[in-house]
């Protein structure tokens, strides 16, 4: 059995070095206690589950996927400690990842993937036995995507966007679909998150991104799914705190606005 790495040593060779200088460092108290503790208030319920990896999500969409080790290596040493409660966890930020690199690209996400492994390799794990939780990629991922897709803008009524897409950046769109919606959301590890759960931490890094229009849509999925106009305003609020945090300023997004027109498009269904 190799030696455990040290963490504090692995954060320096492969996950801080992407930080730009003059980055606040990690606040516990905020992150957890404000931000955490603000989203809980709204919705314990949606929020206890989702919160963590709602911050996980902004954290990587806001080019501070270095936070992201630390959040989790202070969430698992505030746990009971137990090898089930690190891996379920784990499990957890690692699937957050996987939705949303494909939607804010791989360099936002790398150094919280290599944060990870760095502290599951300081805990002594060398490999882990559900490693994949998905199949290869197959032809069904195709139909699949597109399946998924239609689920999460039924709210939205922009079917041309993706016609562009798919008309003038066919291998973009035929990556997307078939990744981004087949594979990873529509395959979505029901024992980590249900589709609905999986949209809405896809639509806080959306948020955080300050992609307005994709956010926008996102948002409509969102409320579709059965979320309230509540619970996208904190998740709202949260990515907007954690960008003033970083001296940074996100566009304003209308969520009432959007609520309505959402609630108008799944009434003429």
């Amino acid at each position: 059995m190799a030696a455990a790495v040290d963490f504090d040593t692995f954060l320096a060779k492969y996950v801080t070095t992407n930080v730009l200088p003059g980055s606040v460092n990690y606040d516990h108290e905020f992150l957890v206690k404000d931000l955490l503790g603000e989203l809980t208030t709204v919705n314990k319920k949606t929020f206890s589950k989702l919160g963590l990896p709602i911050l996980v999500a902004i954290s990587c969409a806001m080019k501070r996927s270095d936070l992201v080790p630390l959040l989790f290596q202070a969430t698992v040493e505030a746990s009971d400690g137990s090898e089930v409660s690190l891996l379920n966890l784990f499990r957890h930020f690692r699937e957050t990842i996987n939705i949303i690199w494909p939607f804010v690209g791989v360099p936002q996400v790398v150094p919280a993937a290599f944060g990870l492994a760095g502290y599951l390799q300081s805990r002594g794990f060398e490999e882990l036995e559900d490693n994949r939780q998905r199949d290869d990629i197959s032809k069904e991922d195709i139909q699949l995507g597109a399946d998924t897709r239609t689920t999460i803008y039924q709210a939205s009524a922009n079917n041309e966007v993706f016609e562009m897409l798919t008309t003038y950046h066919g291998d973009f769109a035929y990556a997307l679909n078939t990744v981004g919606f087949g594979y990873n959301l529509g395959r979505m590890p029901s024992k980590d998150f249900s589709l609905p759960e999986a949209e809405l931490i896809l639509t806080s890094a959306l948020i955080a991104l300050n992609a307005t229009r994709q956010a926008g849509s996102h948002i409509k999925a969102c409320i579709a799914f059965g979320y309230s106009e509540g619970d996208l305003r904190a998740v709202a609020d949260a990515a907007e705190k954690f960008a003033s945090w970083q001296g940074l300023k996100l566009s304003p997004i209308d969520i009432q606005q959007l609520h309505r027109q959402a609630r108008a498009v799944m009434e003429s269904l």
